[in-house]
């Protein structure tokens, strides 16, 4: 795919840490970077989920595979009256791992079912939930619809299932590393062949509720553990996105969530008793949440990463008044991380390429260089941001399977040390803070 440079800026007013880029290197200085990357658990081939048309109960549509066999390219039936703006909804539950507009294929979304299996979806007229969402088989997630240029600006749903053995890969069109599969609705298989078409195939997408209910928080005190050291809680709901901040400077990480179909905030300081203390409307719906100490007052605030514009709110968490501070970095498919990266208490805004697995770690974003820039994981990982040894410096780290691994050595260097655990299921989402306010950082999975 053809990228903007990293640098490019567009126009954007001025003055306005944890989610969940690049000075000049030589390719000589990559290759060793990249000969140290941490590699993937093994993951055994295991059976595809059973997944249902994407479409609501009842619905007869058509397939035709072209020339793109397996993936299949969807009109509604009869004479492809109603595709635009026909409702789609999840195959199967899953957690949303891309959500974003892409210069050929125009929106897209793609769902990690766990396994290693990933469904995919191009060309939408609108997308409903963003990365991060939690989604249950039947939830509305966006609308089929011809943007890109590879549409033809023809109305239609191009459907991929895809099998990444690492588990964490692009199974989709358009990149490497992922092998597409044929599949199976309802006992039958589709998209053996280029050039193929079935007509009148019926929706059983029948049972899915549209919702999965509250989140599951698994919390531990202890970066070696394989399980969680703190009682399991509830606090928000399906598609909600957790996010974690000490919000009221105390020393200890509370979890709270955003809601992506609104842009709503819901802090919590005690997300236990299922209350938000505080609630409030920042950035556009879908956009990417993180979090940071702007300011270092020693209290976190909210962030929304939309374009390739981070917005980081500067206006406390415990009042409805909004100012904001903007800086354009990076470029738009880019993941938004935040971390004080050198120990002065202030937390800096910097990106993760999923495509190539790259970190671009930035204490001054606004002159467009990073300092830093290493490969850490496989492409398409998770990344997340911590202070490990509890020096007041933050570092990165990568969810790859159901394995947390975190880079122990500085960011300041190419040298790659790592700590690993294994934690929770391939498909969890995972959260980062420090939960007893001893200054280190460590895991837990939203389930």
């Amino acid at each position: 795919m053809n990228m903007r440079p990293f640098f490019s800026f567009p126009s954007a007013p001025r003055g306005t840490r944890r989610p969940l880029w690049a000075s000049a290197v030589t390719a000589a200085a990559l290759a060793v970077l990249a000969a140290g990357l941490p590699s993937l658990p093994a993951h055994a081939a295991v059976a595809a989920p059973n997944i249902q048309m994407p479409f609501p109960c009842g619905q007869q549509w058509r397939f035709d595979t072209w020339g793109h066999a397996p993936a299949l390219d969807m009109v509604k039936e009869p004479n492809q009256e109603g595709t635009e703006g026909a409702t789609l909804i999840a195959p199967a539950p899953g957690t949303v791992n891309k959500s974003y507009y892409h210069e050929n294929a125009g929106n897209v979304i793609q769902i990690n079912h766990g396994g290693g299996y990933f469904t995919t979806y191009l060309h939408l007229q609108s997308r409903a939930v963003g990365v991060g969402a939690r989604v249950a088989q039947g939830a509305v997630i966006g609308r089929v619809g011809r943007t890109g240029p590879t549409s033809n600006n023809h109305p239609h749903l191009h459907f991929e299932l895809g099998y990444d053995a690492n588990g964490n890969g692009e199974a989709t069109w358009g990149f490497e590393g992922a092998e597409r599969v044929r599949p199976m609705f309802n006992g039958v298989l589709y998209g053996g062949a280029n050039n193929q078409t079935n007509r009148n195939v019926t929706s059983r997408n029948c049972g899915g509720s549209g919702d999965l209910g509250v989140l599951d928080f698994y919390l531990t005190d202890d970066q070696s553990s394989s399980g969680s050291t703190r009682p399991v809680f509830q606090y928000g709901n399906s598609p909600m996105v957790p996010i974690t901040g000490d919000w009221d400077g105390d020393g200890t990480d509370t979890v709270s969530t955003y809601d992506p179909t609104t842009g709503r905030f819901f802090i919590s300081n005690t997300p236990a008793t299922g209350q938000a203390q505080y609630t409030f409307l920042y950035g556009n719906p879908n956009a990417v949440p993180f979090v940071g100490d702007w300011d270092g007052d020693g209290k976190d605030n909210v962030g929304v990463h939309m374009g390739n514009g981070f917005y980081m709110r500067t206006s406390p968490v415990t009042t409805a008044t909004e100012t904001t501070q903007s800086v354009a970095y990076g470029d738009a498919p880019m993941l938004p991380l935040a971390g004080d990266w050198d120990g002065d208490g202030k937390d800096t805004v910097s990106a993760y390429d999923p495509g190539a697995g790259r970190f671009f770690i930035s204490n001054t974003p606004a002159t467009g260089q990073a300092q830093y820039t290493f490969l850490y994981g496989n492409p398409n990982s998770v990344p997340f941001v911590g202070d490990w040894d509890g020096d007041g410096k933050d570092n990165i780290g990568v969810r790859m399977g159901n394995g947390f691994y975190l880079r122990t050595s500085a960011v300041t260097t190419a040298t790659e040390t790592t700590h690993s655990v294994a934690y929770g299921d391939p498909g969890d989402l995972p959260v980062i803070g420090d939960w007893n306010g001893d200054g280190r950082d460590s895991q837990g999975i939203v389930r």
